[in-house]
C-alpha cells in the first residue's frame, strides 16, 4: 500500500511536473506574440517620451489591450488639449499623408470652413485653393461658396464629401454684404474627381508700397520641406521667394500663418534665417529640452547662416505676424523665437499653443508608426509659456467680416487690409471696423484634420 502511494505520488508529481513545463512553454510564447506589440510601444515611450516620468510603472501597464488604446493609457495629462493627446499613433497600413500638411493623396485641392447659414441650410466657404488641383482647374477659388453637392444639399452628414471624393457637380454662391446672405450663381460648376494634389507652402507672395515703405507679403500654409526632386523642392522655393523680397529691397514685412498649424523644425529654422535681423545669424535661435534620459538634456538651435543656400536673409527689424485658431506648431516657433531679437507683431486671432516636438518611431514588422511627444522647445531666452497661444496684439477675427473674405493679397481683404494700416500709421490699439456675420455659425474647419499635433523635430 505504501509501495503505491508512493508511485502515485512519483506520478502524479511526474505528471505536473510535464504539464506545468508544457502549459509554461505554451503560455510564453502566446505571451510574448500577444504583449510584442504593446512591449515595443511601452519600451521606445519608456525612453523617449517626454513626459516618461508619469508613465505608469512596467509592472502596471496593460500589456493585454490592443495597441492604440495602450498607446493612449501611457500618455500624460498634460499631453494634448481637450482630450486630444498631441502624441499621435497610426498604422503604417493605412497612413499615406503627413499630418503637417493637406490632404494630398486623394484631394479636390481646397481646404474651406463649414457653416450653418439659416436653420437646417449649411454652405462651405473655400479659404484656399492649391495651384494646379481640380478646384483651381475648374476656376473655383477662395471666398467662393459651396452650397450643394450634385443637387443634394449640404449637411453635417455629407459634408465630408469635400474631402475628396468623385466628380461631383457642384453649385456655387457669393456673400451679399448688403443682404447678408449667400447668394448663388446661376451656373453649375462640374468638379473633377479627387487625385493627388501638389501644396507648395509658398502659396502666394507680393510687395506693396505703403509710403515711402516697400512691404513684403508672404502667405505661407505649412512647413513642410517637401518632395526632393528639384523642380518641386518646397523649402528651395522659399529660397526663392526670400530673394524676390531681398531683389524688391523690402524694409517691411508681413508674413500669413492664418491657415498654418505646423510641420518640421528645419523648416522654421530657414524661415527664421531668412527673417531674422543679420546680426542674429549663428548666434542662439532656441533650446529643445529632452526628458531626463538624454544627456545633455538640452540642445541648441541657431540661425544657420549656411543654411540659406541659395536664399537671403533679409535684415528685418520688425514682423507682422498673421494669425487665426489655427496657427499652431512651428509657425508659433517663428514667433517665440524671432521676439528676443526683433519686434514681432500678431494680427489675426489667438494662436493655438503647441510649445513641443515630437519625433517619429516605426517598426515595419509591427505596421506601427508613433510620434510621442519628446521635447519641449524654447527660444534663446529660455522662454516656452505660449502652451496657451500667442495673444494677437490686434485683434482681428477673419470671420468677423465676411464682405472683406477676399483673395490672398487684395490690399482690402480684412486682416492684410488691417496690417497694412498700421504699418502707413493706423493705431495698433484699435481693431479695424467688422460687420457681424450673426446668422452664420461657423462649424468646421477641415484645416483640423491636417493639424500637427507638435513640432515635427528633423
Amino acid at each position: 500500500m505504501k509501495a503505491r502511494n508512493t508511485l502515485i505520488v512519483i506520478l502524479g508529481a511526474i505528471f505536473a511536473s510535464i504539464l506545468m513545463g508544457a502549459c509554461g512553454e505554451d503560455r510564453w510564447a502566446g505571451y510574448a506574440e500577444q504583449t510584442k506589440t504593446d512591449r515595443w510601444i511601452y519600451d521606445t515611450m519608456q525612453v523617449h517620451y517626454y513626459w516618461q516620468d508619469a508613465m505608469p510603472s512596467y509592472d502596471k501597464a496593460n500589456f493585454f489591450i490592443e495597441p492604440f488604446k495602450f498607446f493612449n493609457s501611457l500618455l500624460s495629462k498634460e499631453d494634448g488639449k481637450n482630450g486630444a493627446p498631441y502624441s499621435t499613433i497610426d498604422s503604417l497600413r493605412t497612413t499615406a499623408t503627413n499630418r503637417s500638411i493637406a490632404y494630398t493623396e486623394h484631394s479636390y485641392g481646397f481646404d474651406f470652413a463649414l457653416y450653418q447659414l439659416e436653420g437646417s441650410k449649411y454652405a462651405a466657404l473655400i479659404l484656399y485653393v492649391a495651384n494646379d488641383s481640380p478646384a483651381d482647374n475648374v476656376g473655383l477659388k477662395r471666398g467662393d461658396w459651396i452650397l450643394d453637392m450634385d443637387g443634394e444639399a449640404i449637411t453635417r452628414n455629407n459634408y465630408s464629401r469635400l474631402f475628396g471624393s468623385k466628380q461631383m457637380e457642384i453649385t456655387t454662391g457669393t456673400y451679399d454684404a448688403e443682404q447678408n446672405a449667400i447668394v448663388a450663381w446661376e451656373e453649375k460648376v462640374t468638379l473633377p474627381a479627387a487625385r493627388a494634389v501638389e501644396d507648395n507652402p509658398v502659396h502666394y507672395k507680393n510687395i506693396y508700397e505703403v509710403g515711402d515703405k516697400r512691404v513684403g507679403y508672404l502667405v505661407y500654409n505649412h512647413f513642410t520641406s517637401g518632395p526632393t526632386d528639384d523642380s518641386h523642392d518646397y523649402d528651395n522655393a522659399l529660397r526663392d521667394a526670400s530673394n524676390y523680397f531681398a531683389s524688391g529691397q523690402v524694409d517691411e514685412f508681413i508674413l500669413d500663418l492664418r491657415y498654418n498649424n505646423g510641420g518640421s523644425l528645419g523648416c522654421a529654422q530657414l524661415l527664421c534665417n531668412i527673417l531674422a535681423p543679420t546680426s542674429a545669424l549663428d548666434n542662439t535661435m532656441g533650446y529643445i529640452e529632452y526628458n531626463e534620459n538624454y544627456k545633455p538634456r538640452e540642445r541648441s538651435l541657431t540661425f544657420d547662416s549656411k543654411a540659406l543656400q541659395t536664399g537671403s536673409n533679409l535684415n528685418l527689424k520688425r514682423l507682422y505676424v498673421l494669425t487665426t485658431s489655427m496657427t499652431a506648431s512651428s509657425s508659433e516657433i517663428i514667433i517665440n523665437c524671432l521676439r528676443p531679437y526683433m519686434e514681432v507683431i500678431v494680427v489675426g486671432d489667438k494662436t493655438e499653443g503647441k510649445n513641443v516636438g515630437s519625433l517619429a518611431y516605426s517598426s515595419k514588422e509591427l505596421q506601427l508608426i508613433m510620434r510621442p511627444i519628446v521635447c519641449k522647445i524654447y527660444n534663446a531666452n529660455h522662454e516656452s509659456e505660449y502652451s496657451d497661444g500667442f495673444k494677437a496684439d490686434v485683434s482681428v477675427k477673419e470671420s468677423s467680416n465676411l464682405a472683406r473674405f477676399l483673395p490672398f493679397g487684395d490690399t482690402n481683404e480684412l486682416l492684410l487690409g488691417t496690417t497694412l494700416g498700421l504699418i502707413g500709421g493706423d493705431n495698433m490699439e484699435e481693431a479695424p471696423e467688422t460687420r457681424s456675420s450673426s446668422r452664420f455659425q461657423l462649424l468646421e474647419n477641415s484645416l483640423q484634420r491636417r493639424a500637427a499635433g507638435s513640432v515635427w523635430i528633423d
